[in-house]
Order: structure tokens, then C-alpha cells, then sequence
């Protein structure tokens, strides 16, 4: 029996200082924005990360991400100060096996809102989220090897580095080596 993955949309998440939400047609400008302002830090890392980042692409961003929350292929979490409303980030939980009962833990952050520990502790709700109402029994988080905020979110998370994988993850069409990290149900245990 194959397992099935569900969440409502409309569900939101806080926590001190974040909001967490599924993305609406409401967020066009500010994904844009977000996105095509981050291309000197996000950019390196992810390849959909660019200065010509447009209202269209954040569109269809946002329509994949309400369909990944309606066929439970993916849930994605925008991350918002609760203070000023502005959209930091995104956090989500990708990839999703249901054989192997796992999924990928993403996150990024723009680039004006870097260094403030947004990453994780919206990385902290998608973990306990995954863990506790998804059931699933591993996270893995994926890295360039020099991504260092990266590695440094995925140990401040308390997630076990396990190794350096050959192909591990595509960017801008290609192969890359990335590091795997892991994140098990009892490591967020052991962080609260």
C-alpha cells in the first residue's frame, strides 16, 4: 500500500517572529522580489535563482507549489515576518518517497533577510511538520559543498552529515556533487 500525503493549504504555522503559509496569487510581487533580489546569494546555489526573475515566473512558481499541496507531492511554506508582513523565504519539504518514507527538507532565505536565523527556525516547524503529521521517518538535505550557510543550518537543525554524493542534485542542467544530510524523527526530539 502506498502511502498518501496530505495537508490543507490554508493551514498556518508561527512562530516567534515567522509566519509560515502556502503561497497565494496574493505573493506575486513579493516572490518576485525576494527571488530576483537574491541572485548574488541564492543564485550560486540554486539555478532558478536570477536577476530576471519575473511576475510570470513567480505565477507559475506559485501555481507549482498549490499543486504540489494538492496532490501531496510537495508542501512549501513561505516564511514571512510577522512584524513587517515582508517574505523572507520559503521552506519546503520535497521529493517525497513514499516507498523509502522520506523527503527532502529545503530551504532558502533572501538575500536582505540572510543571517538572522530565519532558515532555521522555519526549518525547525517543516521538520516537526513533516515528522509529526506526515509520519515520515527521515529528512535528507542536500548541499553544494560550499554552500557553508547551507552546512551550517542543516548542523545548527542537528542534522548527521552522512556523506559526499557523486550527481547528487542538478543545477543549471548539470550533475553536481552535493552533501547529503539527514534529519530523523528523534533528532528534533533531542533539539526541544
Amino acid at each position: 500500500m502506498t502511502a498518501v500525503y496530505t495537508m490543507q493549504a490554508n493551514l498556518e504555522f508561527q512562530t516567534e517572529r515567522l509566519l509560515l503559509r502556502a503561497l497565494n496569487r496574493i505573493d506575486v510581487i513579493a516572490l518576485r522580489d525576494a527571488i530576483s533580489q537574491s541572485s548574488d546569494t541564492v543564485g550560486p546555489w540554486l539555478d532558478w535563482c536570477h536577476e530576471g526573475f519575473d511576475d510570470l515566473d513567480a505565477e507559475a512558481w506559485i501555481n507549482r507549489s498549490r499543486q504540489g499541496w494538492l496532490t501531496g507531492s510537495s508542501f512549501e511554506l513561505a516564511a514571512f515576518e510577522i512584524e513587517t508582513g515582508t517574505l523572507v523565504g520559503c521552506i519546503y519539504i520535497s521529493s517525497i518517497d513514499s516507498v523509502a518514507n522520506m523527503a527532502n527538507l529545503g530551504y532558502w532565505i533572501a538575500t536582505a533577510s540572510q543571517g538572522r536565523g530565519y532558515a532555521h527556525e522555519a526549518s525547525e516547524i517543516a521538520a516537526t511538520l513533516a515528522f509529526s503529521h506526515l509520519l515520515l521517518t527521515r529528512l535528507e538535505l542536500v548541499m553544494d559543498p560550499a554552500n557553508q550557510a547551507s552546512i551550517r543550518i542543516a548542523e545548527k537543525l542537528g542534522a548527521t552529515y552522512e556523506c559526499k554524493a557523486r550527481n547528487r542534485y542538478m543545477y543549471d542542467g548539470s550533475p553536481k556533487e552535493g552533501l547529503v544530510y539527514s534529519l530523523i524523527p528523534e533528532d528534533i526530539l533531542r533539539s526541544h
